[in-house]
C-alpha cells in the first residue's frame, strides 16, 4: 500500500532582472579630496567635498557631466594628483567591482602609446571580468598664448600623431577645446531621454552647455573647418550649423579600423548591452537539459538566448508617433544554436540597428505646371 505524497518546490529559471550597467561612468582625474578612492556620484553630489574645493580638470569634467547628463547620471570618480599611475587606479576599481558602462580620463594623452595602453586595458579587462567597457580619453587642446601658443593648424598638427594608425575598438579621443567637452558628451551619452543607440550627434538632444569659446594664438575663433579636420583625423569634436544657433557634437569616433563595425560609439554600445545580458542567460543555462541537441531544446535556446534582442528592439508608440528601439526586431534568422559536440554549443546572434541619417540633402524645384 502507499501513502499520498505531495511536495511544492520553486523553480529559478534565471529570467529576472539584471542589473543595469549602461550609462554607468568611471572619471578619473586630478583633484585634491579622496585621492586614489574611488568614490560613488550622482547630479547631487557635492564635487567640492568629493574632489577639489578650487578648479580642477577632474572637476571641469563632472560638472559638463551634470550639466549636459540628467538628474539620472551615476558613476564613480578617482581623484588622482599629477603623476600618479592611472592604470593601476583602473586595476583598483576592477577589484572594487566597479563595472561601469564608460571609463573617462581626463588628464590628456601625450603620445600613441598611451592610447594604445588604454586600448590594451580594455581588452584586458574584458579577457579577466568579461566587463565590456569603452574609454574616451582626452587630447590637448589649443594654447591660446600669443606668446608660446598654436594657431588652429599648428594645434591640428600636434596632435595628429596621437592616433594615426592607432586601431581600438573600445577607445575614442576627445581634444579638449572648450576644455569640458569630455564631461559633455559623456553626459549626452547618459541622458535618459535618448536610448544607447542615438548618437551624440543627435541635434534634438539639445545644444551642449560648454565653457567660453575657445580661441587660437591669434585670436581667431574655433570653426567648423577645424573641428571637420579634426573629426577627419578620427578625433571626437564639437560641431555647428551655419545661422543655427547652438553647440553640437559630431560622431563619437571609436578607433576601429577602416572599413571596421564599430567605428561609432552608439554601434559597440548596442552590441556590448545585448552581449551582457546573453551572458547572464547563458550561465543559467549551463547543463539545463532543456536546452539541448534536438528540435525542442533548440526551440527553446533560441526563445530564451534571443530575448535581450527582444527586448531592445521594443518601440513606444505616442498616438500617430512611434518612438523606435534601440535595435530592429530580430528575425527568424537573428539567431542561430549549433551543438558543436554533446557538451559544447555555439551560438550566434545577429543585431540591427536603426538607420539614422547624418547627412541630409533636400533639392527644392519650382513646380511651373500649367
Amino acid at each position: 500500500m502507499a501513502q499520498g505524497k505531495v511536495s511544492v518546490t520553486s523553480a529559478n529559471t534565471g529570467s529576472g532582472a539584471t542589473k543595469e550597467v549602461e550609462r554607468s561612468v568611471l572619471f578619473i582625474g586630478e583633484g585634491t579630496e579622496n585621492l586614489n578612492t574611488v568614490v560613488a556620484i550622482n547630479a547631487q553630489s557635492d564635487f567640492d567635498t568629493l574632489i577639489s574645493d578650487t578648479d580642477s580638470p577632474l572637476k571641469t569634467q563632472l560638472q559638463a557631466w551634470v550639466r549636459n547628463g540628467d538628474d539620472l547620471v551615476t558613476g564613480w570618480a578617482i581623484p588622482i594628483t599629477n603623476g600618479d599611475n592611472i592604470m593601476a587606479e583602473i586595476d583598483k576599481a576592477m577589484d572594487q567591482d566597479v563595472s561601469p558602462e564608460i571609463i573617462v580620463v581626463s588628464t590628456p594623452v601625450t603620445g600613441k602609446a598611451d592610447v594604445e595602453a588604454y586600448q590594451a586595458k580594455m581588452q584586458t579587462i574584458l579577457a579577466a571580468h568579461a566587463r565590456r567597457i569603452r574609454i574616451l580619453l582626452a587630447a590637448p587642446g589649443c594654447d591660446p598664448d600669443p606668446a608660446t601658443g598654436e594657431t588652429w593648424a599648428e594645434h591640428n598638427t600636434a596632435i595628429q600623431p596621437l592616433i594615426d594608425g592607432v586601431v581600438a575598438d573600445r577607445t575614442a579621443v576627445i581634444p579638449l577645446l572648450y576644455g569640458d567637452e569630455l564631461g559633455a558628451v559623456t553626459g549626452r551619452l547618459c541622458k535618459r531621454s535618448v536610448t544607447i543607440a542615438d548618437s551624440p550627434m543627435r541635434t534634438q538632444t539639445g545644444s551642449l552647455s560648454l565653457l567660453p569659446s575657445p580661441v587660437d594664438k591669434t585670436g581667431a575663433p574655433l570653426t567648423n573647418a577645424v573641428t571637420a579636420a579634426l573629426d577627419a583625423l578620427r578625433f571626437s569634436c564639437v560641431q555647428f550649423y551655419p545661422d543655427f544657433d547652438g553647440i553640437y557634437f559630431g560622431d563619437v569616433n571609436m578607433l576601429d579600423a577602416e572599413g571596421g563595425d564599430y567605428q561609432k560609439i552608439e554601434a559597440g554600445r548596442v552590441v556590448d548591452k545585448a552581449a551582457r545580458q546573453v551572458r547572464i542567460i547563458a550561465i543559467w543555462q549551463i547543463k539545463n537539459r532543456r536546452l539541448n541537441n534536438s528540435s525542442s531544446g533548440i526551440a527553446f535556446g533560441k526563445r530564451v538566448l534571443s530575448k535581450p534582442l527582444r527586448d531592445m528592439a521594443k518601440s513606444i508608440n505616442l498616438g500617430a508617433d512611434k518612438f523606435p528601439g534601440e535595435i530592429q526586431e530580430p528575425k527568424e534568422d537573428a539567431i542561430g544554436l549549433t551543438f558543436t559536440s554533446p557538451t559544447e554549443l555555439h551560438v550566434l546572434l545577429k543585431v540591427k540597428p536603426i538607420d539614422s541619417p547624418s547627412t541630409i540633402l533636400v533639392g527644392i524645384m519650382l513646380d511651373n505646371a500649367q
